[in-house]
């Protein structure tokens, strides 16, 4: 089933134009899509869950656990580090790390993503290093994916200072006691 909305800069969905789709990673993963095949529930939700996950991690950003502490980088222009755009790609979250003053690349995945993420995240990376960082500053990467299969895991390895989470999403149901007779 191929894609039916994008998600613009600014938050906005549109309707999907593949004529007018520009050549990224995003889109690739879209065309990779067999317009045959069915999609599973699974996969729906999986769709579902990347189109609110950057607001979820957003929205909480202060009880969710990096593994460090992060925060959204904002240039001397004012310009946020959420969905920030350049010459090579979309970054989810350019951050820093207040303890290290790292800058640290964000990359959200849905699903299993395949190892070409690696790729984008040192484009990422390489994009940083080169136009924002100071002299001298460290920039990081970081995956956050829902699952990881050992080729992924194994390309992140190889590239120091890129690290790999997953994510899950729990969600539970609480009987609610009904009142009490006589009360």
């Amino acid at each position: 089933m191929p894609a039916l909305f994008v998600r613009q800069p600014d938050k906005t969905l549109i309707p999907y134009d593949p004529d007018a789709a520009a050549d990224t990673d995003d889109d690739e993963e879209i065309n990779e899509l067999d317009a045959d095949a069915e999609i599973t529930p699974e996969q729906s939700d999986e769709f579902a869950l990347e189109a609110h996950l950057e607001e979820f991690l957003a929205s909480n950003w202060s009880s969710v656990s990096w593994g460090r502490p992060l925060e959204v980088w904002h240039g001397p222009d004012g310009r946020s580090g959420r969905q920030f755009i350049t010459p090579v790609g979309r970054m989810d979250f350019l951050c820093t790390d207040p303890k290290s003053d790292a800058l640290v690349v964000v990359e959200l995945k849905r699903g299993r993503p395949s190892d070409r993420v690696i790729g984008q995240a040192a484009r990422y990376i390489g994009y940083t290093r080169t136009h924002l960082a100071k002299p001298g500053q460290r920039v990081e990467g970081l995956i956050v994916a829902h699952q990881a299969d050992e080729a992924l895991r194994y390309g992140v390895a190889a590239f120091p200072g890129l690290k790999l989470m997953t994510y899950e999403v729990s969600f539970q149901l609480n009987t609610v006691p009904e009142p009490a007779i006589g009360a």
